[in-house]
């Protein structure tokens, strides 16, 4: 299940892992970076700059290297995932580096100092209305059913919209009228809609376990059995990023 797309759901911890950019797996045995599949195994010693290191400063480090640090790497999801504009975003940056509102006011050229407390005091009303509303959510969630909860994938999706959304019952039923995984995983047709093919390709997906590293004929002889068409299975796991490729097509890798 994707950590970003399911953050109405996030606890007051996972609310903390969002904002250090990585989390304990389950069993905590490592700690995985939420915007990528790199992972650090707890038990571990991990190359950092000033030599070797403990898991969490290897994961603090790759945070800050690879994905610019937690706020520049949420802030990359874009508008449609933070609501914000690109002035707000600014002003996020300049709240983080600790500049004065004098300061900030000129780095938004010549704005006035009211301005930016303004601003400051609409990020913080934000904050606690989105306390509530994570609140309103998790009781939401403890009394519905399972015919009401949404089905989730491993990844973030654009939008969850009734272009994909289906419930965990209408997946399993998906899964039942095009698989036949009780014998073989074998897919005679594959769908157009939306919705169900993105159910389908989860359920494939399954085939491969998480982060082992796969060549493109491993992948092809995995897939020819579940469609006659598996390059077009491949390609659709790797636009809708259930897999993950390297550029010269050399590995393969689910997330």
């Amino acid at each position: 299940m994707d950590f970003i797309s399911n953050a109405l759901e996030a606890s007051v911890t996972e609310i903390g892992d969002l904002a250090r950019g990585y989390r304990r797996e389950e069993g905590g045995h490592a700690l995985r970076c939420i915007h990528c599949a790199a992972a650090f195994d707890t038990e571990l010693l991990h190359p950092v700059a000033a030599g070797m290191g403990t898991a969490d400063r290897a994961a603090r480090e790759h945070v800050a290297l690879v994905h610019g640090g937690p706020l520049e790497a949420l802030l990359a999801f874009g508008k449609e995932k933070t609501g914000l504009t690109g002035i707000q975003e600014t002003l996020l940056r300049s709240f983080q580096s600790g500049a004065n509102d004098r300061e900030i006011a000129v780095t938004l050229g010549g704005k006035s100092e009211s301005t930016v407390r303004n601003h400051r005091f609409q990020f913080r009303k934000r904050e606690g209305e989105a306390k509530i509303f994570l609140a309103l959510m998790a009781l939401v969630s403890a009394g519905e059913g399972p015919d009401a909860r949404p089905f989730t994938y491993p990844f973030d999706v654009a939008a969850y919209d009734e272009r994909i959304f289906v419930t965990e019952p209408e997946a399993a039923a998906i899964e039942t009228r095009y698989l036949d995984f009780a014998n073989k995983p074998a897919m005679p047709k594959f769908p157009k809609r939306q919705k169900e093919k993105l159910v389908l390709l989860r359920k494939i997906a399954e085939l491969f376990e998480v982060d082992k590293v796969y060549t493109e004929a491993e992948v092809n002889r995995i897939l020819m059995p579940v469609h006659e068409d598996y390059v077009t299975i491949r390609r659709y796991l790797i636009e809708y990023r259930f897999l993950e490729r390297k550029p010269d097509g050399s590995e393969y890798r689910k997330r």
